[in-house]
């Protein structure tokens, strides 16, 4: 696939041309058929005008017919064609977009936030297009409609030319005053991201708050973020309104001038109907002028915010480069892993089960992410299920299989996965439990039930190591050592090595290498479970305490 974000707006657009060429010629060629026959229109209204004056009754209606049909099949046609590549275009960038956040690691775009990401792959890319198929089509359209327009106003009268100059002038300075409200649109857009990730994570919110009538009502919250995008919005708005009467100024006065030289010339005063004719056909492109300036300062700065992102992709983050090393003699991994202001050395046993400890935040979460970032950094396949997973609205069979193909092999797999996770009573049979559907953020099932699903999920994935943050902390104990027990003993833990993270001494006993780490003095003990949960160590100390 082209590498359409790697460009400048300005590429981009040429590329657009490049690739695009046919339809570009059909779309010139239906513009230029569409302003030639409609620059027949104001001799056609004079010639009427004539035909009214002199009462005669000999006149022929049909071409009338005919010049509607024709302007309706060049002017649908010119827009088709200029509308259509810049679809393709943006369902290409999007497409490219979200590749490329899917290959990334999720560390080098942590500072965009929820609203951010869905601005610049939607919005932002949604204002790209408008620049390729209205603001470029409308650029034609003025190009196509003067060169048609002018030379047949002046075979008429070369003086009335001079009578437009008014209307000329006011979209002129009505462009020059909203171009220069480029930086109110950017400020504006950039603030929409914001306004939209408070809404998320509002919503998200109110399945945790209890206190319904005590909590501060959502709308005033809304209303103090989503002031600054109105008051900028308002800004570059203010512009626009105070140039708007520019336009009919313009074009009063320039009907006042034609129906003057009209009268010095003593050209007729159906001349007068042709000339408004031309004015309104010069009307329609001089209009689109000035948004041409909005939508190329709206695309600019939309672009500038999509580049943002692709290049924050780009940069490898310090947390992906961290030290790994593959230990010859036992196949064990070696990690230097940033812990708080220090540097730890941790061993990783493969084909083991190998658990993180430590009091609440402590850093346990931040530890096996950067273990994360650094195997996927070094393409070693990995599968990482986070302490609040994601699932999507769809059913159960979808979110563990993810858009991989599934062959009845892997539903007797994921089945016989369900089974062990404890998920079979959902429903009474097999097709109905993996067709359920779990909802928005799986909101029908419990959150133990999700990870539990999460988990599946991932022991299916090729992953050969098999990264769980706190995998058990929302399932009692009994079930704990149920699926702990199976899962050791069945071929789909086989050959993998598990990195946990945990808090429970049931874990713990059910693993078989432990690492303890305290904030304050970083790697307190690491080694077999059968030497850590002796007395006389500090973890046995740990835990000991963790008991009283």
């Amino acid at each position: 696939m082209k590498k359409r974000l790697d460009v400048t707006l300005l590429q981009l657009l040429k590329n657009q041309f490049i690739e695009f060429f046919p339809w570009y010629v059909g779309a010139f060629i239906a513009l230029y058929g569409t302003h030639y026959i409609q620059s027949e229109l104001p001799f056609m209204a004079k010639e009427l005008a004539d035909f009214v004056i002199s009462e005669s009754h000999d006149f022929n209606t049909v071409k009338f017919a005919y010049l509607a049909i024709g302007i309706i099949f060049f002017r649908t046609s010119s827009r088709l064609l200029f509308f259509y590549p810049a679809r393709v275009l943006q369902k290409f960038l999007r497409i490219e977009a979200i590749e490329r956040l899917e290959m990334a690691n999720p560390i080098r775009y942590k500072k965009f936030s929820a609203g951010q990401l869905f601005q610049r792959v939607g919005n932002d890319l949604e204002e790209v297009r408008a620049l390729v198929g209205f603001a470029l089509l409308q650029v034609a359209n003025i190009v196509f409609a003067m060169s048609v327009l002018i030379p047949k106003l002046s075979s008429f009268s070369p003086k009335l030319l001079l009578a437009l100059s008014p209307v000329f002038v006011a979209f002129l300075l009505f462009t020059i005053i909203v171009s220069r409200n480029k930086k109110y649109y950017r400020k504006t857009q950039d603030l929409q991201g914001e306004v939209q990730n408070f809404i998320m994570e509002s919503y998200a919110g109110k399945k945790t708050i209890k206190n319904y009538h005590v909590e501060k009502s959502f709308i005033h919250l809304f209303e103090k973020h989503s002031m600054s995008e109105l008051l900028n919005f308002y800004k570059a708005g203010n512009n626009i309104a105070l140039s708007i009467p520019l336009v009919p100024f313009g074009v009063g006065t320039s009907l006042l001038w034609g129906a003057h030289i009209i009268r010095v010339e003593d050209l007729g005063a159906s001349s007068l109907v042709l000339f408004s004719g031309f004015v309104f056909l010069f009307l329609e492109p001089m209009m689109f002028l000035s948004w041409i300036g909005v939508v190329f300062a709206r695309s600019s700065g939309a672009w500038a915010r999509v580049k943002e992102l692709i290049n924050a992709i780009k940069v490898e983050h310090p947390e992906e480069t961290a030290l790994l090393s593959l230990n010859k003699s036992n196949k064990d991994l070696s990690f230097v892993s940033k812990f708080w202001e220090k540097e730890i050395q941790l061993e990783i046993v493969e084909g083991k089960w190998n658990v993180f400890i430590g009091q609440t935040g402590c850093g346990k979460t931040e530890v096996i992410k950067q273990i994360a970032n650094i195997l996927q950094f070094r393409n070693i396949p990995i599968s990482y299920v986070a302490q609040d997973p994601y699932l999507y609205n769809d059913s159960i069979r979808n979110n563990i299989f993810l858009g991989t193909e599934v062959s009845r092999e892997r539903e007797d797999q994921a089945f016989e996965l369900l089974k062990l996770f404890g998920l079979d009573y959902l429903e009474s049979n097999r097709e109905k439990l993996l067709d359920l559907e779990v909802g928005e953020h799986g909101k029908r099932l419990s959150g133990g039930q999700c990870k539990r699903v999460c988990l599946i999920r991932s022991l299916l994935s090729s992953g050969k190591i098999i990264i769980w943050d706190d995998p058990f902390s929302s399932v009692d104990l009994i079930l704990e050592k149920q699926i702990f027990t199976k899962l050791k003993e069945s071929e789909f833990a086989k050959g993998k090595t598990f990195i946990l993270s945990s808090h429970r001494l049931t874990t713990v006993k059910l693993s078989d290498y432990i690492m303890y780490l305290d904030k304050d003095q970083g790697l307190i003990e690491q080694g077999q479970k059968s030497k850590l949960l002796n007395k006389e160590t500090k973890t046995y100390e740990y835990f000991e305490n963790q008991m009283v």
